[in-house]
């Protein structure tokens, strides 16, 4: 076990082998600001329709780590699965997480944090993942469990640890998951992309200034030692043309409003994460 500190964790010692995971130990944490979204996208999620994963809701907050460090206020659950409110949980998602999970247990008892999609500390995106903004599956199937240093933060599932607090002063809603791969490391735990395939919803990314900006630079503070870290997004590095190359890419990108670009569901069926 770990003994937690403000905002992370201290470093660890050896850990005994934990009992197998079931599904009773599993719960769901999203941030809402949305409805419509969340209606259209997590709650028709099977698992979540049926009850067999209870979800809480948090509205509200001022940022990514006050609506997560109240969700796990909330709740005595070992594992606690974060997600965004345009995600979509293929059928079936709950019983492959444990399977999953539990094979991670056996293979990296370690473990702290994992996800769908993430960013290894040489660069590479290792995940299975719809997007659909960009109309197509990031990552494939079929890879092996791998470590990362950073998570798209649309799934992020962490093996809580007694008061384990999400870092409150990040600001926004921006590079939690990477702040959260990182503090896993730094106590000598470790964090996993894992096969649990997911539709996003998405809309597209127009800018990264503003309060994605303010939370990359306190990252970065934060993080320095350990820089440069690859994001799914934009490495975080002390050279601020990583920023602004990320910005640039991004000049011919539009708006689409607040409207879904997609049913979630029959994108679910077309990828082959469920039957039709």
């Amino acid at each position: 076990m770990v003994a937690p500190s403000a905002g992370g964790l201290n470093k660890a010692v050896p850990q005994a082998k934990s009992a197998a995971l079931k599904s009773d130990d599993f719960c769901l944490i999203v941030a809402v600001d949305n409805d419509e979204i969340l209606s259209e996208c997590l709650l028709r999620s099977p698992d979540v329709a049926s009850g067999a994963l209870t979800i809480t809701e948090i509205r509200g907050a001022s940022n990514m780590a006050d609506a997560y460090n109240q969700g796990l206020a909330r709740t005595m659950r070992p594992i606690c699965v974060f997600t965004h409110q345009d995600v979509y949980l293929p059928q079936g998602w709950l019983e492959r997480a444990v399977a999953v999970l539990n094979g991670l247990s056996e293979s990296a008892p370690g473990w702290m944090v994992a996800g769908p999609y993430g960013v290894r500390p040489n660069g590479e995106h290792v995940g299975r993942v719809w997007d659909v903004t960009m109309g197509k599956e990031l990552g494939s199937s079929g890879f092996a469990p791998a470590e990362v240093g950073s998570f798209d933060e649309l799934v992020l599932i962490l093996r809580r640890e007694p008061g384990f607090q999400f870092d409150p002063d990040l600001p926004y809603f921006h590079l939690y998951g990477t702040d959260l791969a990182q503090a896993a490391i730094a106590a000598g735990r470790t964090a996993w992309a894992v096969e649990l395939p997911v539709v996003h919803n998405n809309r597209p990314i127009v800018s990264l200034g503003g309060g994605y900006r303010e939370a990359y630079h306190y990252a970065r503070k934060k993080w320095r030692a350990k820089l440069p870290i690859p994001t799914s997004i934009c490495s975080l590095s002390n050279n601020p043309l990583a920023l602004w190359r990320a910005q640039w890419r991004r000049r011919k990108v539009k708006s689409r409003g607040l409207c879904l670009q997609a049913d979630a569901q029959d994108i679910a069926r077309q990828a082959g994460y469920e039957d039709p």
